[in-house]
């Protein structure tokens, strides 16, 4: 039997996973698909999790079909789980199969670091299949051999992300295009991806446009994200990623009696208004009075010299963030994975060279922070 084995944390399972599910088994052929949710995968932070249990009925929900296989594998193991220790077991129970082990385009280029990754090929055959259109696969780091092991699937793409989908259930917007009925309604049921920010979501849909109250939520996701790898208070980095934005919509009558006294060069870069009208209308509306939260946001846009954690990483999250797709994106998220101090010199230098390039000022809280950050590094 031709058997796949489909792994993730699958928090929760979208349309996406199934539909290259699918797509994988026509292409190759496959009697049957495995699907496995990871109990702690070793590539994710497991901070944002739902349950084993939930994860493990969200997949027989969306994984509903003869083609699947829903399994509690790692999950049954209780403990960090590698694809090595699941192939092995797999490869015991049907000594038969010949096994298939499906992964994502972008983790082909990082598979060869993985954990007795070399063995995995000797039990499997990996097949990378596309999750962007007109990706073409970088084969460079293995052998002959080894690429005789592994198989390009071109399989038309559906781009969903998990993360996505947790911040439109927070949100309260339809989900329908990207989760099954089913699992939606389970999550509502279950009060999966709930959390104590909904008070402040009411503000949000009074004062933003949803563009931007997605663009909030997907900031403090990533905000909460870095604060846990950095050890930030958590719940203040995504409160702070929350409201960042909070004023953008206002008038600018509204933004200039907010922020009082401005030096002629921010009275005339209508862009830094909104981290300057933030916190006194956070205060005046008794929304919070944290100085630290009120700090990150005041200086999210431009930086400073000696900011705090907190401020590094809601200007990083801004950066970053889910629905970022501006060119070099991608390096500024792997730059964030390092450090905040990676991330912040590489956008500092992309910032001031985009403004000098567009014949526009550059806040000197800007060259501050820039410089700032060339000091941290030594140059």
């Amino acid at each position: 039997m031709k058997t796949g084995v489909f792994g993730g944390s699958f928090n929760p399972p979208h349309k996406g996973h199934t539909a290259l599910a699918q797509r994988v088994a026509e292409k190759l052929g496959l009697d049957r698909i495995i699907v496995i949710p990871s109990c702690i995968p070793p590539h994710k932070s497991a901070g944002s999790l739902a349950s084993a249990g939930d994860r493990l009925n969200m997949c027989r929900l969306a994984f509903d079909s003869e083609l699947f296989e829903v399994s509690s594998i790692e999950l049954d193991r209780g403990d960090k789980s590698y694809t090595v220790d699941t192939l092995r077991e797999l490869k015991e129970r049907y000594p038969g199969d010949e096994f298939f082990f499906i992964i994502g385009s972008d983790m082909l280029s990082s598979f060869h670091t993985w954990y007795r990754w070399e063995e995995i090929l000797s039990l499997c055959t990996v097949c990378a299949a596309s999750r962007e259109k007109n990706f073409r696969p970088d084969f460079s780091p293995y052998t002959a051999e080894q690429r005789g092991r592994i198989v390009f699937v071109d399989a038309d793409p559906v781009e969903i992300s998990s993360t996505q989908v947790r911040i439109r259930i927070k949100s309260n917007y339809a989900c329908g295009e990207l989760i099954d009925k089913k699992v939606y309604d389970y999550i509502k049921a279950h009060g999966l991806y709930d959390d104590d920010l909904d008070e402040y979501r009411k503000l949000l849909s009074d004062m933003l446009d949803e563009r931007r109250i997605y663009h909030s939520e997907c900031v403090s996701v990533s905000a909460g994200e870095l604060a846990r790898l950095y050890g930030a208070d958590e719940d203040k980095a995504r409160l702070a990623g929350l409201l960042h934005d909070i004023t953008k919509n206002l008038p600018a009558s509204e933004h200039i009696r907010l922020i009082g006294e401005m030096t002629p060069l921010e009275r005339n870069n209508h862009k830094v208004w909104h981290q300057m009208s933030a916190p006194p209308f956070l205060r005046e509306r008794q929304v919070t009075d944290d100085p630290e939260i009120l700090s990150a946001i005041r200086w999210h846009t431009t930086g400073k010299a000696g900011m705090s954690l907190l401020e590094k990483i809601v200007y990083t999250a801004d950066f970053i963030s889910a629905d970022r797709d501006y060119p070099d994106v991608a390096t500024v998220r792997k730059l964030a994975s390092i450090s905040p101090e990676h991330a912040m010199l590489y956008t500092g230098r992309y910032t001031i060279n985009s403004l000098v390039k567009a014949d526009r000022p550059v806040h000197p809280a800007t060259l501050d922070c820039y410089n700032d950050m060339l000091a941290h590094f030594g140059l």
